[in-house]
């Protein structure tokens, strides 16, 4: 059992757990994009019909974000995600019964409603567990597992697509992890997060949103998010549509460009973490690392729309790492702001405006690729929203250290 003393240690279990929801997570979420060529063949769906498709996700994740980090500093973050954890398994499965647009839309809004518990609940568990030294990789390993979900996602997503079809695919994706409610169960049985030993002031959600952090760190993320939704949405059809590529092509390039993520989110929570211990100021660790990263991803993108097809892949295999590069960051950013106080309403409204992202990119990309014929216009959108996110992490974000929440 997970008990106050726990702050003294990183819980592995914990973050195995919460490692592996993710995973789970992103397996579910990025499922659509892997089926889509076959979705949108099958109801005959137009690039606008089918980016509506791709974003309705999004649009419940989003909004619902901050409600989630309410009730995980309320009624315990470990309740939240369980319920949540449900919610999108079963929404998952339904999906694969789909029969028209209608159905695919509503079955996509039920899963953004359920996967928008995990982020919130998982910052507010790693602030009250968790010590401030170990929170880089702690965070890292979590999304670790969305990285590890969308490659694990893009290969058995592919091949259960190549040998039953997608409705198969999706239906196993959503139900089978539901296996995970056993060890989850196990850690925490009945009991409810541990109060912190030390009771501290916990700020208003007005005070919150008085802080310059919060709102640059939801305008960063929301810039670095543009570029991943648009190659979570809208990369297996563009290696498809634009690049020629066969269905198992396509599962190959999209699995290694999230293997490349994985590869720079682990990269990045190292260096963070050990420039730290080294002595080095935090501010400037997580201010480089994420300058760099909003900076490359938009130069990759930019790549893709001037290089050849083996060119194209490389660039997106960048693309990749330097988006890594970003992934644990702002997160771990969250807690450290906020601190255990405030962090899961802090994480819902940051990653509520993160994903308003996903709302945007599926559905102006559909647009664009509709009007132009071609994903030019959408990758140049993509890689200019990057380069705001490099004023955010530069310009916009105050001095990177621990608010202090204790009344005037």
């Amino acid at each position: 059992m997970l008990t106050a003393t726990t702050q003294k240690r990183t819980p592995i279990a914990l973050v195995a757990l919460l490692s592996f929801a993710l995973l789970i997570n992103y397996v579910d979420r990025g499922s659509i994009g892997i089926a889509a060529p076959l979705i949108q063949t099958e109801f005959h769906l137009s690039p606008s019909q089918i980016g509506w498709v791709l974003a309705a996700f999004f649009w419940a994740y989003a909004p619902m974000q901050p409600l989630m980090g309410w009730l995980a500093d309320r009624i315990g973050a470990e309740r939240v995600l369980v319920s949540g954890f449900c919610i999108w398994s079963i929404a998952t499965v339904l999906t694969g019964l789909a029969t028209g647009f209608a159905m695919l839309f509503a079955f996509r809004l039920l899963m953004g409603t359920g996967e928008s518990v995990a982020y919130p609940s998982a910052a507010k568990l790693l602030a009250t567990h968790v010590e401030p030294r170990h929170r880089a990789r702690s965070m890292g390993s979590v999304v670790l597992g969305a990285i590890v979900g969308l490659t694990v996602g893009a290969f058995l997503g592919g091949w259960l697509l190549a040998h039953y079809g997608w409705r198969a695919m999706l239906i196993t994706l959503g139900g089978a992890p539901l296996l995970w409610l056993i060890p989850w169960f196990g850690l925490w049985g009945r009991r409810t997060t541990a109060a912190p030993a030390v009771a501290q002031p916990e700020p208003t959600t007005i005070a919150v949103l008085r802080q310059r952090a919060l709102w640059a760190g939801m305008l960063g993320s929301f810039c670095i998010s543009y570029a991943f939704a648009f190659c979570l949405t809208w990369m297996p059809l563009y290696l498809v549509q634009e690049r020629g590529m066969s269905l198992t092509t396509m599962t190959q390039v999209a699995g290694s460009t999230f293997i490349a993520d994985g590869l720079g989110l682990i990269l990045s929570a190292w260096i963070v973490d050990k420039w730290i211990a080294r002595g080095g100021s935090a501010n400037v660790a997580y201010k480089t690392v994420l300058a760099v990263s909003s900076a490359g991803v938009a130069a990759s993108l930019f790549l893709c729309t001037i290089v050849g097809p083996m060119g194209a892949v490389v660039a997106l295999l960048a693309t990749g790492v330097l988006d890594g590069l970003n992934s644990p960051l702002w997160g771990s950013l969250a807690q450290i702001f906020a601190g255990p106080q405030a962090s899961g309403r802090w994480m819902g409204m940051q990653n509520s405006v993160a994903n308003a992202s996903g709302m945007v990119a599926p559905v102006v990309t559909g647009y664009l690729v509709q009007q132009t014929g071609h994903y030019s216009l959408a990758l140049l959108v993509s890689a200019f929203v990057g380069l705001v996110g490099l004023v955010a992490w530069l310009i916009v974000l105050p001095p990177v250290r621990p608010i202090d929440w204790s009344p005037d």
